[in-house]
């Protein structure tokens, strides 16, 4: 009995580590994976964040056009309620950037927080992510500091942020970091309002005129080859040495999806491939995975013995609710397997509908897809009899009753102990005299 009991905690402790750590999708290959012409690629649900596909996802890159994600990030939960707060531009944030995309902010300056803002996300301005950043942190350095501790606590472990604008080859990232965080921005209507504008004008300010500004990213402008109808915001970034950024969402599917590919670079009629990568992919995840049930709440998983009840020995055991999996439309149900976990060997009534009684986790092609708790099917009663019978046998076995027992049991066995050695003591005596007497005649 308790080399089983042990059998089964052992069971449910793996079972419990199993269902703490995330569950990834069962994914299909992508099935144009050769003519991807970028060199890293992920794609993520933005709703549930599996990560649908990835190509050397985990491969560090520049942070680059991406940094100013996080920049916007930060600086819209800093002003939050209050986006029309004028912003004094210092003289450092104006400094060390030329020829880099700039909003030509001059030092002291007043300008709003949502212009600047919008100077990041909408056209990427370097001098306009430096100002937010300064005042946001008090200066860069604690800024960055801010931006690292950010991407630790949305999950991007491998990101290093050194600057609020991206122009440092030193700072690095991946495209699987940069899925969380982008779909960390994506879950604010306001960032993802603002990253799809194809252009914005700066109110004037009391150094600089109105000005219009367009936005960077060809896959929302209109004008561009590269212009995809269904593109939703983010951010996209381009270097001779490193290639091609580009991070976009689209929702037009089941679910919404985001993209993130880095590595392409312009081939010799002058178009870069990573923009069609980001097209192709994302209309692919949009229509090649849906949310599927794996398990029915009214299915008999097994029964369990019950003690002490009323006309009932067992009870069904039954998942508490439906399981659903994300899962790719081709993927083959009849192969999911279900391990399952019971706390007891046995139940004692009463027993109520709806008790938890175990755990079950669903496992396809060795990876778990879902889990859930397994519950008592209907309520069991205790029956009169039955909790007599149990009543007698837990006063019996309580230690409340056994100690004592054992003492009694203890204290007569010493006490017969005692008068079987008086016996025969008495008996070795009468020997003794018989003996004598036969001796003497």
């Amino acid at each position: 009995m308790k080399k089983k009991r042990h059998i089964a905690w052992m069971m449910f402790c793996v079972l419990l580590m199993l269902l703490v750590l995330p569950f990834s999708v069962h994914a299909k290959d992508y099935p144009n994976e050769d003519s991807l012409d970028s060199k890293q690629v992920a794609v993520i649900n933005a709703d549930n964040g599996f990560l649908v596909y990835t190509k050397n996802a985990d491969e560090r890159i520049p942070t680059g056009a991406a940094t100013k994600i996080m920049t916007a990030i930060l600086a819209l939960e800093y002003y939050e309620g209050r986006l029309d707060t004028p912003v004094t531009v210092p003289a450092s944030a104006t400094r060390g950037l030329e020829g880099s995309a700039v909003l030509n902010l001059k030092a002291d300056e007043h300008i709003p927080a949502i212009d600047l803002i919008h100077a990041t996300l909408v056209a990427g301005m370097n001098d306009a992510a430096n100002t937010l950043a300064i005042a946001v942190g008090g200066n860069l350095k604690d800024f960055v500091t801010m931006m690292n501790e950010k991407a630790k606590e949305i999950g991007a472990q491998d990101t290093l942020y050194l600057n609020a604008t991206g122009l440092s080859s030193s700072a690095y990232t991946t495209v699987a970091d940069l899925a969380l965080i982008a779909r960390y921005a994506y879950e604010d209507p306001l960032f993802m309002e603002i990253s799809s504008k194809r252009f914005y004008q700066v109110a004037a300010t009391d150094k600089n005129p109105a000005v219009t500004i367009y936005a960077k990213n060809p896959l929302i402008t209109t004008q561009s080859k590269y212009y995809y109808s269904y593109a939703q915001g983010m951010t996209a970034g381009y270097s001779s040495e490193d290639g091609a950024q580009i991070i976009s969402a689209v929702s037009y599917g089941t679910y919404p999806y985001i993209c993130v590919v880095a590595g392409s670079k312009e081939n010799s009629s002058g178009t870069i491939g990573g923009y069609a990568d980001v097209k192709n992919l994302l209309a692919w995840a949009s229509y090649n995975f849906s949310e599927r049930k794996i398990l029915d709440k009214s299915k008999i998983l097994c029964e369990l013995p019950v003690r002490a009840g009323e006309d009932v020995s067992h009870v069904l055991v039954i998942p508490e609710k439906n399981v659903y999996a994300f899962l790719d439309t081709d993927a083959d149900l009849s192969q999911i397997t279900l391990s399952q976990t019971l706390y007891h060997e046995s139940l004692t009534a009463p027993v109520a509908k709806g008790e938890v009684v175990g755990s079950a986790l669903l496992i396809l092609d060795g990876e778990p897809i879902g889990s859930v708790d397994l519950i008592a099917k209907s309520a069991v009663k205790r029956s009169a009899s039955g909790g007599f019978l149990l009543a007698v046998e837990t006063v019996l076995t309580s230690p409340f009753f056994l100690v004592p027992l054992a003492i009694v049991l203890l204290f007569f066995g010493f006490k017969v102990r005692i008068r079987i050695r008086k016996i025969q003591k008495h008996r070795y005596k009468s020997v003794k005299t018989v003996n004598n007497k036969n001796n003497q005649s």
